[in-house]
């Protein structure tokens, strides 16, 4: 079958009506997340496509730490626990950077209270430039600009090369994970002409674009609008402002599904 890519969430921590981050890749088989935000583990049953049914969940992959991309595995955990159809009792693997351990056993954990999981959780720290694989994919990670344990990820897919940002500035990893992609899920967070640390913002992009630093085909999510706009009138601006480059942009809405290969 083709892998599929599935937007769960494309919004912020902020209220705007989309759930924040989270995407979901599947092959029919299994389901890998990148990023898991609030509300992501019951996105996939709105999804209405048996690829993405949640009993098929076997990885995720964390960029960071940051609430609106991590609330959702508390929620995920708590429902494979409890599941009506039977708890889960496959191991779960969550791959994300240094630091992760500590994340899952002292932060995620005490979500729990005193029921232990009934199923094994595998995980796998990567420093930058190390790389993990799985039955339809092999990802490696490059340390990105959004903190000291932020990192993005590129997914070899066999003919797509898949590049997922997570929040990030503008560095060389990034240029670096871009140039090695021909898709990617990147994050405009800032939609003025500033250095916005730790976030991309519109100067950004139009660096981006003058050196020709990106792939063929960029899915934008994460953008926080300006004060007074909504993210459909954010997006039109964004449009506005690459002009006849717009064509090799997209702005997925939540529950999105585009095939990869």
């Amino acid at each position: 079958m083709p892998v599929k890519l599935a937007f769960l969430g494309t919004g912020t921590c902020n209220s705007s009506g989309k759930n924040p981050s989270s995407l979901a890749m599947s092959n029919g088989h299994e389901i890998v997340l990148v990023d898991a935000g609030g509300g992501s583990y019951h996105q996939l049953s709105r999804l209405g496509d048996d690829a993405f049914h949640y009993k098929k969940i076997s990885t995720i992959f964390i960029t960071h730490f940051h609430i609106d991309h991590i609330s959702g595995i508390p929620d995920l955990l708590w429902g494979e626990m409890w599941d009506h159809a039977g708890r889960r009792e496959e191991p779960l693997t969550i791959v994300g950077p240094h630091g992760l351990k500590n994340f899952f056993n002292d932060r995620v954990m005490g979500f729990m209270g005193d029921y232990p999981l009934p199923f094994e959780v595998k995980l796998v720290e990567l420093d930058d430039r190390e790389s993990t694989e799985g039955s339809f994919f092999r990802a490696i990670s490059y340390h990105l600009e959004h903190g000291e344990f932020s990192t993005g990820y590129h997914f070899d897919l066999g003919a797509a090369k898949l590049a997922v940002t997570g929040d990030t500035g503008y560095c060389e990893n990034l240029l670096t994970l871009l140039g090695e992609s021909n898709i990617a899920v990147m994050e405009w967070s800032v939609s003025d002409f500033t250095k916005y640390p730790g976030h991309i913002s519109s100067s950004d992009i139009v660096k981006l674009i003058k050196i020709d630093a990106l792939p063929e085909k960029v899915y934008i999510v994460h953008m926080y609008p300006r004060q007074g706009m909504s993210i459909e009138e954010q997006r039109e601006k964004n449009r506005e402002l690459l002009g006849d480059k717009s064509v090799g942009f997209a702005f997925p809405e939540d529950l999105d599904i585009i095939t990869l290969t």
